[in-house]
Formats: structure tokens, sequence, C-alpha cells
């Protein structure tokens, strides 16, 4: 190595370690929050409890290369350890700012894997699995029920949304949305516990064509417009029908402000003509009438001349 080339192999490392302490002094110090959880505002929540609660109190959001989850925090008054939380994971193209992270993993609905979440978010709390196949506005879903500390009834639900197999291509009706509930309360009762299940809305959705877990739309029913198929009202649709009909046929009089005095007594007139009945005198009054002959005329005098 000549002479020349050492000088500049000088030069060039310690070019280096001038950037590095650039670099060293340029970095903030503390804590690094990390983006993949953070709190967001509770109008952006995927999911919404019943109207009437429970209210939510917070929400984070989780972001992964291939789905979104969120834990919708909600209010909770039971004694027994843990949070309330209605958590949905959305799976589906969250966009090419996620390449590179954490990927989370995903399962069908396995048995082992409900008894382990189970355990996690209730622990010591002895949970039953309901036998009952039950349905709500997004398809199956199941539960286990228990009680917890005190007087804590607690419910542990869960659900798969998916379209079928065979209605699943690369193009169309891709996508999935698995959904947990933990939820305990102080003096609740089974069936109000799974009401929640019942009443949550999903309101969240990934802005990408072929997205669509929730299959294609039920069919008409074939004995639509069928003849030999009757299809009957309700009770509730008659009587609902009757009341309109009433309100209908019974409308209110208009009377204009002018002429209001003169109506009334109009009104009043006939009423008393069409449905009231003028009473006739009782006791001594009715001998008293007398009810001239057609062949009586009055004089002029005043006096009564009678054929």
């Amino acid at each position: 190595m000549s002479s020349a080339e050492i000088p500049t192999s000088r030069y060039a490392l310690a070019g280096i370690i001038l950037t590095l302490s650039l670099a060293g002094c340029g970095a903030r110090d503390g804590v690094r929050l990390s983006d993949t959880a953070v709190t967001v505002p509770e109008e952006t929540a995927f999911a919404l409890p019943p109207p009437g609660g429970p209210a939510v109190v917070s929400i984070v959001e989780r972001r992964f290369s291939n789905s979104t989850q969120q834990d919708i925090l909600l209010f909770t008054s039971a004694s027994t350890p843990g949070q309330n939380v209605l958590r949905v994971q959305m799976f589906g193209p969250v966009g090419l700012q996620m390449d590179g992270q954490k990927a989370l993993g995903y399962s069908s609905v396995r048995a082992s894997d409900i008894a382990k979440e189970m355990r996690r978010e209730l622990p010591g709390v002895a949970l039953a699995q309901s036998p009952l196949y039950l349905q709500n506005n997004y398809g199956p879903f199941s539960y286990a029920y228990g009680r917890g500390h005190g007087n804590d009834a607690c419910l542990y639900a869960w659900q798969q949304i998916r379209s079928p197999d065979e209605a699943r291509t690369v193009f169309q009706n891709r996508g999935t949305i698995q959904v947990r509930l933990r939820l305990c309360e102080d003096g609740a009762s089974e069936e109000k516990l799974l009401g929640t299940m019942y009443g949550y809305t999903i309101r969240g959705a990934f802005n990408a064509a072929g997205w669509n877990p929730y299959g294609e739309p039920p069919s008409v029913d074939p004995t639509l417009g069928r003849t030999g198929n009757p299809i009957y009202p309700k009770r509730e649709e008659l009587r609902d029908a009757a009341i309109v009909a009433v309100e209908v046929t019974k409308p209110r009089p208009f009377v204009r402000q002018s002429q209001a005095v003169g109506v009334e007594k109009v009104e009043t007139a006939r009423q008393a003509s069409s449905s009231e009945t003028v009473p006739l005198p009782t006791g001594t009054d009715i001998g008293g009438v007398v009810v001239p002959s057609p062949d009586c005329m009055t004089q002029s005098e005043g006096t009564t001349q009678c054929k």
C-alpha cells in the first residue's frame, strides 16, 4: 500500500465516525412509542354495543400486516377481576404501509383455543358452554356462562363471520371477522348478558373490492307471489292498521279564527239536532199541552174559530 493511499483511508474512516457521532447526537433520548398499538376515538369503533349499554370506555387498536384488531373496552361494575371488552379482529387488505409488520395469527374457532381464551380472560371463574344453537344478525355464535365473584354473572361469547367456502374466490367474498365478548355484571341475568351478543353492530369494513365476509345476500323466498301460498299479517300489524284508520277517518274540525263564535253555535245546533234527544215534558205538563186542529183558524182579532 502506498503512502498516498493510507491518508485517504484514514480520512474515510474519520468521516464515518463523524457521521455516526452526529446521528447519535441527533437521536431523541427516552422511550420511543410504538405505532402498532394506539388509542383511537370512540367514533372510529369497528363495532358498538347495543343501545342501553354497556357503555364504551376506551378503544385500543392494534395493526398487523394482515389485519386490524380493536379492543373496545366496556364499562365494568362487577367485582370479578378483569376488564369487560368487545374484541373485533378484521382480516383483510390493510395497506402497503403495514408491509414487514408482524402478522396476526388466524385460526378457525376450535374448542381448545376457546378454552384457553376463557381461562385467560376470566381466570378462576367456572364457565359452562351452552349447548344451544344460536344466531344473531351476522350468523351463528356460541357462549359460555358462569358466576363470578360475589353476585356477578359472567359471559364469554365468540363468533366468526366468514362467507361459505364454496362462495369464496380470489376476487369476491374474501375476508374474515372474529368477535369475542367478555362481560361480567353485578346482579345480571344470563339473558341480559346474552342480549349484548344479539344487539351489537359492526360498522367497520375494508375499502377494497371483493372484501365481503358476509357472503351473498339470501335469495327471495320462492313461494313469494305464487298461488296457494297465503301470507297473513301479524296481529300487531292489524292493530296498528286499525289505529291508523281511526285517525284518518276522524279528522279534526277546521274552524276559521274570524268566524269562531258563529261556527261554534252552528256546530252545537247541528249536534243537538242529529245526536241529542230533546226530552218530552213529564208529569202534569203533558195534560196542559194543546195541539190545535187543522180546521181551526186564528182570526185577526186573536180569537180562534174551529169548524
